[in-house]
C-alpha cells in the first residue's frame, strides 16, 4: 500500500489546523481589545491554542514533510524543500523563544497592571509586529510548498 498520500493528506490538515490557529490570534485580540476586561482571558486562550494546538501541528508538519521526502520524489537538496526548511527552522526559532514568551509577558503584565499600561501596550504592538512577521514567513513556505519553484 502507498502510504504517501495518506501523509500528503495529514501534511495539509496540519498545515490548516497550524496556520488556522495562527490566523485567528489577531482577530480574538482586536475583539477583545473592544472589552478590555475579557482580555486575559483572550491571551490565556490564545496561549492554550498555540500551546495545545498550533505548535504540535508544527511539530507534525516537520515530521510529515520529511517522512514524504525520505519516501517521495523529492530530495532534501530541491530549492523550494531547503528554503522552506531553512524558513521553517526561523518560524520555530522566532514562535518558541520569542513569540511564545512574549505571550506569556503579556498575559503576566495584563494581570498586573491591567490593559491600559503602558507596559502592556508596548508588548502588545510587539506581538502585532511579530505576529505578522510569523504570518508572512508562513505564506512564504506555502508558497514554496505549492508552486515548487525550481522542480
Amino acid at each position: 500500500m502507498d502510504f504517501y498520500p495518506w501523509m500528503k493528506t495529514l501534511h495539509v490538515l496540519l498545515a490548516i489546523l497550524a496556520m488556522g490557529s495562527n490566523a485567528t490570534y489577531g482577530i480574538w485580540q482586536a475583539r477583545a481589545a473592544r472589552n478590555p476586561e475579557h482580555m486575559g482571558w483572550t491571551l490565556r486562550t490564545v496561549k492554550f491554542i498555540d500551546d495545545r494546538v498550533a505548535n504540535p501541528s508544527y511539530i507534525g508538519l516537520a515530521i510529515f514533510g520529511v517522512l514524504m521526502v525520505l519516501t517521495g520524489p523529492w530530495e532534501f537538496e530541491m530549492f523550494w524543500i531547503a528554503v522552506a526548511i531553512g524558513l521553517y527552522l526561523l518560524l520555530m526559532v522566532l514562535g518558541l523563544a520569542v513569540y511564545t514568551p512574549l505571550l506569556s509577558r503579556q498575559i503576566r503584565v495584563f494581570e498586573t497592571d491591567g490593559p491600559h499600561s503602558p507596559e502592556f501596550a508596548q508588548l502588545t504592538r510587539r506581538s502585532r509586529m511579530l505576529g505578522g512577521l510569523l504570518g508572512l514567513i508562513v505564506i512564504a513556505i506555502v508558497v514554496l510548498m505549492v508552486v515548487k519553484p525550481g522542480a
